[in-house]
């Protein structure tokens, strides 16, 4: 792939939801050029559809549980920030390659520390988020549903110690020709 993808193309979200653009701003902060590394592409408008219901999904199920992201969870003292999706397409994105994927993003940072966490196999999520109310969950299901080689693991906000946790679900979409690595990306911040 030649040149640079601009995040408004590998990134997905609502750009009216100001917990969405929170989550991006955040991730971000400190660039004054966004741009994501030249490995990403933006999606195919197929996928483009997948991942904006996803997103909305995740949204709608975090509110409907009383937290900011299904990543982060109800132990997650923030709830200024929204769950955002993002196309990795095709590329060395599986589980085990998580530094592939930050560097990707421009995310990559030595003071960051990456930790690998389990889903739970009932949802497909970390086990931080616990269903309260199941409406909206199910949509969020029947998504997840679709992503083959599911894991998930965070990562610390690096120098900043601000309690700051990103966290990301990453998963093979495969469906008839369209086949790449998708991730959902929340964050959260612990308790000290």
């Amino acid at each position: 792939m030649t040149g640079r993808t601009n995040l408004s193309s590998a990134f997905v979200f609502d750009t009216e939801n100001t917990y969405q653009k929170a989550t991006l701003a955040h991730l971000y902060r400190s660039s004054s050029i966004i741009k994501v590394a030249s490995l990403i592409s933006a999606p195919p408008p197929e996928v483009r559809v997948y991942l904006r219901d996803l997103a909305s999904a995740a949204n709608s199920t975090a509110n409907e549980n009383a937290c900011g992201s299904v990543l982060a969870g109800q132990s997650s003292e923030a709830d200024e920030f929204g769950d955002i999706c993002l196309w990795l397409g095709t590329g060395p994105y599986s589980e085990g390659h998580e530094d592939n994927i930050l560097r990707a993003l421009n995310l990559s940072d030595s003071t960051r520390r990456i930790t690998a966490g389990q889903l739970h196999s009932p949802t497909s999520l970390p086990p931080t988020f616990k269903v309260l109310n199941s409406n909206e969950f199910t949509k969020l299901s029947v998504l997840l549903a679709k992503l083959q080689n599911k894991f998930y693991f965070r990562v610390n906000s690096g120098s900043d110690a601000d309690g700051t946790v990103v966290h990301f679900l990453v998963g093979r979409l495969a469906e008839g020709i369209l086949s790449g690595w998708v991730a959902l990306v929340g964050i959260g911040i612990t308790p000290e």
